[in-house]
């Protein structure tokens, strides 16, 4: 299981990684610039991750010994700041990029490897204003790959894309579903039903779900309940449950699971006892499943960020005898 790090603001990403969910040992490029690493995705036989960089920026890859290089300079234009968002579709890697100028970009590869990169769609989806922010998640659902973002004018706004085919894109939503929903801040499939949550700071975060991609039905309203639960970062399937992720910071992160998808039992508040972990899970990267274990990580800016995992359930035999 891999790590990456925000350092902060003059200080270069780390990368740590673990093989026991315990023991932790650094293992990152030999890099000077990339200071932020967003996304990681398997692929192939290498591991690939996005960064930032001042300069574009910028994807490596590891085969587990060495790090190499695959993208800089952010595909060719500085303004992709980042490589926000990575997925496997259709036997392709794709790379979503933040371009505070022209908008989203949406790049792949078949084979992962240097110069091999094409652009896939039109800067900003086609649409002005293009500017969008860091806020892109892409997952796969259905026969889709699906692109969700945030907008920032005329105000910021929810929107959610899909592609069949990889280059051919058509708006899912562009009005972000509700009033007062800025991005949209996770994907997930769970139980064969496409579930997304939506950022809103204002009443509280939203979970929505679909069973085609196209027709959506609202799960909840609210922040369940709290309306400092405005940042919905995360969602992940696990052990039969859906788990959704609240970065709260008031009161520290929270975290709710559904086993039905409409019926939500909180397992974890206050940010697990620390509220500087107010954000957990950011941009639905945060998260993972590793040897059956749920484990997530947190940004602490008093004490540096944390990693959790769910303590296992020990369910003991009850044993019938006579004597």
């Amino acid at each position: 299981m891999y790590a990456g790090t925000w350092p902060g603001e003059g200080s270069v990403a780390r990368v740590w990684r673990t093989s026991d969910g315990q023991a932790w040992s650094q293992f990152q490029p030999n890099w000077s610039d990339s200071t932020l690493v967003f996304d990681a995705q398997a692929f192939g036989s290498y591991l690939y991750i996005g960064t930032y960089n001042d300069t574009g920026g910028e994807i490596w890859r590891t085969d587990g010994s060495t790090w190499t290089r695959v993208v800089s300079g952010g595909f060719g234009d500085t303004n992709n700041a980042a490589i926000n968002a990575l997925a496997v579709f259709s036997n392709a890697l794709y790379a979503a990029t933040s371009n505070w100028t022209s908008g989203v970009e949406v790049w792949r590869s078949t084979s992962g490897n240097a110069g091999s990169w094409d652009q896939v769609n039109a800067d900003g989806f086609g649409l002005t204003p293009a500017a969008a922010s860091q806020d892109i998640v892409m997952d796969v659902y259905n026969g889709y790959l699906y692109v969700g973002l945030a907008r920032l004018a005329p105000t910021t706004t929810a929107e959610l894309w899909r592609t069949s085919n990889g280059t051919t894109w058509t708006s899912v939503f562009t009005n972000g579903l509700a009033p007062n929903n800025t991005s949209v801040s996770a994907i997930a499939e769970f139980k064969g039903t496409l579930y997304i949550s939506l950022r809103n700071t204002t009443t509280g975060g939203q979970v929505w779900r679909s069973t085609n991609g196209l027709n959506w039905t609202n799960v909840f309203t609210g922040g369940l309940g709290n309306s400092q639960n405005g940042r919905p970062y995360g969602l992940i399937p696990f052990d039969g449950h859906l788990y959704v992720v609240f970065s709260n910071l008031a009161n520290g992160a929270e975290v709710w699971r559904t086993a039905d998808g409409m019926n939500w039992q909180q397992v974890a508040s206050g940010g697990w006892g620390d509220r500087n972990n107010g954000f957990a899970d950011y941009g639905d990267k945060g998260a993972t499943v590793f040897n059956n274990r749920l484990y997530m990580g947190t940004m602490n800016q008093a004490n540096g960020g944390e990693v959790w995992r769910l303590a296992y359930t020990v369910y003991l035999p009850l044993v019938l005898r006579n004597r």
